[in-house]
């Protein structure tokens, strides 16, 4: 709905397939249960190795959805969390807050009749990556993912500078040798403000993660109990060991 010609080829999908928490097999699994909404169209250009380009068409439009996040809200104005210690100049204040009192263009409209420098236009494009941004379940993107989809919407460039121009809105982090674009405003520190049920889910997975590679590999708590039965049996000079094994028993299940 973002795209001018509802239009969005499977590359860039896949790029976004995590962050929108589409399964793997969404081709097969998730489009057939919506046929009146989706269908695989010809993109009308081919790749570097000449093949034909394939991707996914918006075929009904819905206006409800069509509301940006920004646009559900009282105020249209986006939400500034700068980093700590960073301040800005006098200048850049009034500039920032004469380019707030902007008006707010949809991300959903066509806006490109805008001069591509003007205040105006960066505020629509910045509009159209909060937007994106606060579609995915974990409010963030690889970097390369943002500026795929920039390029192919015709942004270009402008991706890049609403980025850089506006900290207090975007952060981009380099965690795990990884450059990631943040929404800043869908966090509290490091904690989502508000979670998605499948990040709770993922959030479960790495604690688990995390678990094991703290303890090594682990061992089933079903399987000491079957070793310790058959040492009890065994009797006299194996009680050590059955002692043994059934405080690692309990050391799991706690």
């Amino acid at each position: 709905m973002l795209t001018r010609a509802k239009r969005l080829p499977f590359y860039v999908i896949e790029r976004f397939k995590f962050d929108l928490g589409l399964p793997h097999d969404y081709l097969l699994s998730f489009l057939p249960e919506f046929p009146e909404y989706f269908q695989i169209c010809q993109m009308g250009f081919k790749d570097f190795n000449g093949c034909e380009v394939f991707g996914l068409e918006l075929v009904k439009w819905r206006k409800d959805l069509a509301v940006s996040v920004m646009e559900k809200g009282v105020h249209i104005r986006y939400s500034m969390n700068l980093p700590r210690g960073f301040d800005l100049q006098k200048k850049v204040k009034n500039w920032t807050e004469e380019w707030q009192n902007l008006p707010y263009i949809s991300p959903y409209e066509d806006a490109f009749h805008l001069a591509p420098n003007s205040d105006q236009a960066e505020k629509w494009t910045v509009g159209v990556i909060h937007e994106l941004l606060s579609l995915l379940v974990s409010k963030k993107s690889d970097r390369e993912n943002i500026y795929c989809l920039g390029d192919y919407l015709g942004f270009g460039i402008r991706f890049r500078k609403a980025l850089v121009h506006h900290p207090g809105i975007f952060y981009l982090s380099n965690k795990i040798r990884t450059h990631t674009i943040v929404l800043r405003e869908a966090f509290n520190k490091n904690i989502l403000v508000e979670r998605h049920p499948l990040m709770r889910m993922r959030y479960k997975y790495i604690s688990l993660m995390n678990r094991v590679l703290r303890r090594g590999i682990p061992i089933n708590a079903g399987a000491l109990r079957h070793r310790a039965r058959l040492a009890s049996l065994k009797g006299g000079n194996k009680s050590k060991g059955k002692e043994k094994r059934m405080r690692q028993v309990k050391s799991i299940e706690t």
